[in-house]
């Protein structure tokens, strides 16, 4: 299924993951996860994504794991140890983020 937006047909997938990163916080999640290839916890995210909440950020993770973008991987420990990190096709939308981070912040020095 396409959507047509001035002439431009956006498949069902691409207006999914635009809806996705639009969401407040997401994009400054991946920014945060894509600065280490090691896995995230929960805390470890919220204290880098400052001034998110817990049940924010446990919806945004959610939804990031939905579609793909974030793995989460639950060890059975006590207590249950949770860990984050960007899959391959997130490491991907997080470095062309961060490209765009490199050009907003080189055009604020120029």
């Amino acid at each position: 299924m396409t959507v047509r937006n001035r002439g431009t047909a956006l498949t069902r997938a691409e207006i999914e993951l635009v809806e996705t990163l639009s969401a407040r916080w997401t994009i400054h999640i991946l920014l945060v996860l894509h600065t280490s290839d090691a896995p995230w916890r929960f805390g470890e995210i919220q204290e880098a994504v400052s001034g998110i909440s817990n049940r924010v950020l446990s919806g945004r993770l959610a939804g990031l794991e939905s579609s793909d973008l974030v793995s989460r991987n639950v060890t059975a420990t006590r207590p249950v140890s949770i860990a984050y990190r960007l899959t391959a096709q997130g490491r991907r939308v997080a470095g062309a983020l961060a490209c765009l981070r490199e050009v907003a912040q080189s055009s604020l020095d120029s």
